[in-house]
């Protein structure tokens, strides 16, 4: 028998970023610190299990999390100890608008990141930062109807340039927003569209990431007008799905499926819908 060696050929290139990424409500705790407002997250202890709650809960283990938000330099270089080359980290959008409508940042919230990206770089990673992962300041859900309110529209962008502008010339990646396909079970958290408060929740989902994407498009042409070096990404979670069967119906509900998760990504990277998604609405 001969043993197996692998193709030399086959491997990463040159430059390939390894490494990991975490949320901001993931691992940053410190929920009310720092002249940060309440956001989603605070009142979803269980995430989308379960109901929100009217205020933040000693169940809700995100508020402390592992206390990222005072321990970042020892946590990056424990990164950095493991190989790292790129860390992905989010920003959380009530650190620098603790309502998500004002006029103007919180400078606190903003010179954490700035600090956390200069430690990132100093351990020799490539910070990768994601704009919106799920972290929508709560008032923009009390007070509006979140991304189904074109309001947030100008509120998202207003956030995105202040953490760019401020960012600019350290960070050179962007993923404008984290799984921007999930909005079957994400309605709430990712969203911030609460279902008493609609009337079709379906058909506000669908406005609502619509809002979202024209946000999104905003935010990366902006973002190149700010720095030409920015680059920006989508993402999306999604499992190809399969035919149960070969009989053409299963067939046709499997590429149905499939498209109207891809949708997304053709938006984002042709800067248009689809004809299969206009056909399906």
């Amino acid at each position: 028998m001969t043993a197996f060696l692998p193709d030399p050929d086959l491997r990463f290139p040159d430059g390939f970023l390894w490494g990991g990424a975490t949320a901001a409500n993931q691992i940053e705790g410190a929920y009310d610190e720092g002249g940060k407002g309440p956001s989603v997250q605070d009142v979803m202890p269980h995430g989308i299990m379960t109901p929100p709650t009217a205020a933040p809960t000693p169940d809700n283990l995100k508020l402390r999390a592992i206390d990222f938000y005072h321990r970042y330099a020892q946590d990056i270089a424990l990164f950095a100890e493991m190989g790292f080359k790129v860390f992905r980290f989010s920003i959380a959008w009530s650190r620098i608008f603790p309502r998500g409508d004002e006029t103007e940042p919180n400078e606190e919230g903003l010179a954490f990141y700035e600090r956390l990206v200069d430690e990132i770089r100093a351990n020799g990673m490539e910070p990768v930062l994601t704009l919106s992962h799920y972290e929508m300041p709560l008032n923009l859900i009390t007070s509006y109807t979140g991304w189904y309110s074109r309001e947030t529209i100008g509120f998202f962008v207003r956030f995105c340039e202040a953490v760019m502008r401020r960012l600019a010339g350290r960070v050179r990646y962007w993923i404008v927003v984290n799984q921007i396909n999930l909005i079957t079970h994400e309605s709430f958290n990712h969203l911030g569209v609460a279902a008493d408060k609609v009337e079709n929740l379906e058909e506000a989902k669908f406005q609502a990431v619509h809002n979202e994407m024209v946000a999104a498009a905003r935010v990366t042409s902006l973002g190149r007008q700010i720095d030409p070096d920015f680059e920006f990404g989508v993402m999306l979670c999604h499992g190809n799905a399969d035919p149960a069967s070969c009989r053409p119906e299963d067939i046709l509900a499997a590429l149905q499926q499939n498209q109207m998760q891809y949708f997304f990504s053709d938006v984002a990277l042709r800067g248009a819908y689809p004809g299969y998604a206009k056909q399906h609405f």
